[in-house]
Parts: structure tokens; sequence; C-alpha cells
């Protein structure tokens, strides 16, 4: 990509109070956001866990998002979140091909806690018992909160 727009650079000195020290505004960010995007070949918006963000801010999102998806047919939106996410992207995206769903399997949950548990900075206080029995049950109880039958609809990636 060339040298970062005049019009982006000068927003961002703005936000630290280089200029005018107010923040950008939504249009500002989407404009600079399409300014940025529209001169690629392709390029990727990517939200992660979309079901964390607030409710009642979501729909200026995917407003934000369906504008800049007119005015870049380049972009590629890749958006996490829980089952329910699914019904928000058919609504603001009704053409939307299938949404693919990717979930955690117990051994790729007890690999993360295996991960989060060895790189704990205050490792030297678990109790062995305790670290045995947190490596059993919680990926018992996390993979099985997102068991489905083989035969019901796909999630979004979750």
């Amino acid at each position: 990509m060339e040298p970062i727009p005049g019009e982006i650079k000068e927003a961002f000195e703005r936000a630290q109070g280089k200029l005018d020290g107010r923040t950008p505004r939504l249009a500002e960010i989407q404009a600079m956001l399409i300014k940025s995007v529209a001169p690629l070949q392709q390029a990727f918006i990517c939200i992660d866990a979309l079901d964390e963000f607030p409710a009642k801010h979501r729909p200026e999102l995917w407003e934000s998002l369906q504008c800049i998806a007119r005015e870049c047919p380049n972009i590629r939106l890749f958006i996490t979140g829980r089952p329910h996410i699914r019904e928000e992207v058919r609504k603001y995206f009704p053409g939307y091909p299938d949404l693919p769903s990717i979930k955690p399997t117990k051994k790729d949950i007890h690999g993360y806690v295996t991960m989060r548990l060895k790189n704990d900075p205050q490792s030297n206080v678990m109790d062995p018992e305790l670290e045995a029995d947190i490596l059993k049950i919680i990926p018992d109880k996390v993979s099985g909160a997102y068991v489905k039958p083989v035969h019901s609809e796909p999630e979004v990636i979750s």
C-alpha cells in the first residue's frame, strides 16, 4: 500500500491531541476506511466475537459495514460470533453466501486451557489436583455447549 493518505494521518494526529483533540466520528472513520480499501485488489475486515459487542450498537456497525461493502466490492468480511449473530448477518446481508461453522473440539479446548495454565504467572500456586480438575471439567463443559445434532443448520463461526 502507498504511504498513509494525508487525511487519515491527520485524523490520527487529531485523535492524539496534536491538532484539535477530537476523536474521529464514525462517518469520518468509514470514509477513511473506504478511501484506504478502494484501491486495493482485495481486502478483509475481520471482526472477532461480534456477539460480545453491545447489541444496542450493532445496528450502526452493520449499517457501516453495508456502506463499506457497497462502496468497496473488493472487501470480504470475516466475522466470528455465537450462533445468534447468524440472523443479524442474514438481516443486513441477505444475499450473503452460506455461513460456515467452526467449532472448537474438546482437544482444542484442552490445548488452550493447558497453554493458559502453563503461561499463568502464578503457576507455582496451582494445586495439581485443581489443575487436573480444570483440565477435565472445562473442556467437557465448553465443548458440550457447542454440540448440535448433525442434521441441524450450521452456525455462524464460533
